[in-house]
């Protein structure tokens, strides 16, 4: 870890020298220490307590306008096992990114940062519990900005066929556009195809799954248009379309109804989401995580979520949220407390 500081250090002494010859050592050294105990039913999920740090440095050049390739390595290392059950991840990618008074397009390809995406995935997509422990996306990234909206496409490329592995990917779609300007009307959408096929060399009882999430929807931002600072509501259907081919040509298709309102004032915020219709995930028994990347409570036919939470610092480097999150189904109650802090240099 000395050797990696003393080499951010150099590489950022040189910077000036070599950026007048377009090309320039970058660095970013990304940290968290999160606190998550859950507690109630366990009917969905594990109630467990996450407590663990996460340090994740990068080295790269930056060349031309808006090129860079960089490299680094994911640390996550719970906190009371001393030296044991650590995780390392590699990052690893090139970066173009775009300016949208220039060109509208941005494009990585590699092992790279979720924070690349526009904005967070929902939960019928990601859940918590992978945001903690899978921090890159391992594939390809294309977006496209304009100040009307934005559109970006992803994929993940989560699981290499081997002869302990099925072949696993996700491409992944969201878009949002204004269709005029000031107006707090927008329209979006997501939409996933999900891709679990077989490992090498295959047992006969292993079969190809076809999972696909559509969600079109529409809201308003009223953000400076009520006393709160922000307030953004959105709603539409939630589709899944699923396939498993050991039951030849047969589709399962569960549809439901998904509202999502997040307000903020000041220090404070409120986030909440509610779901009804039909029991998403509906390969989730054996399957789980393997297949799935959303919250398992998505497969109860009444979700709803409230999350409160207070950013009690946050500024250009510093991030530092305590929330009480709140997951109800007609069967269970789940109960979260989180404090989560986030470190970005520079």
């Amino acid at each position: 870890m000395k050797k990696l500081i003393l080499l951010l250090a150099l590489l950022a002494s040189f910077t000036p020298l070599y950026a007048e010859n377009s090309i320039a050592p970058t660095w970013t050294v990304d940290f968290d220490a999160v606190f998550d105990n859950r507690e109630g039913s366990n009917r969905y999920t594990a109630t467990r307590t996450f407590l663990f740090t996460s340090l994740a440095p990068e080295i790269g050049l930056r060349f031309g306008d808006a090129c860079r390739i960089a490299g680094g390595v994911v640390w996550n290392q719970p906190v009371g096992s001393g030296w044991k059950n650590y995780h390392l991840e590699p990052t690893l990618y090139f970066r173009r990114d775009g300016a949208p008074a220039q060109s509208p397009w941005s494009f990585s390809m590699g092992m790279f940062p979720r924070r690349q995406l526009t904005e967070e995935m929902p939960g019928f997509l990601w859940s918590d519990s992978l945001a903690y422990h899978q921090r890159n996306i391992r594939g390809l990234l294309v977006q496209y900005r304009r100040p009307s909206g934005f559109a970006e496409a992803y994929v993940d490329w989560r699981g290499m066929q081997n002869r302990t592995q099925r072949e696993a990917f996700n491409v992944v779609v969201h878009t949002r556009w204004h269709p005029r300007p000031g107006n707090p009307l927008f329209i979006g959408g997501y939409a996933m195809m999900n891709h679990f096929a077989l490992q090498q060399d295959a047992p006969s009882d292993q079969h190809i799954i076809d999972n696909f999430v559509v969600n079109p929807y529409a809201g308003v931002n009223l953000g400076g248009r009520t006393p709160l600072d922000s307030l953004i509501v959105r709603a539409g259907p939630l589709l899944t379309i699923e396939r498993n081919r050991a039951d030849g040509n047969t589709w399962k298709t569960p549809v439901g109804a998904w509202v999502e309102a997040c307000g903020e004032w000041r220090w404070l915020g409120l986030k909440n989401t509610f779901y009804t219709g039909g029991r998403q995930q509906p390969s989730y028994i054996p399957f789980r995580a393997d297949l799935y990347q959303g919250e398992p409570f998505y497969q109860a036919k009444l979700y709803n979520r409230t999350d409160i939470y207070a950013n009690v610092l946050r500024n250009r480097y510093v991030t530092l949220r305590a929330g009480l999150d709140f997951h109800v189904t007609p069967d269970a109650f789940t109960f979260y407390q989180r404090v989560i802090l986030s470190v970005t240099l520079p």
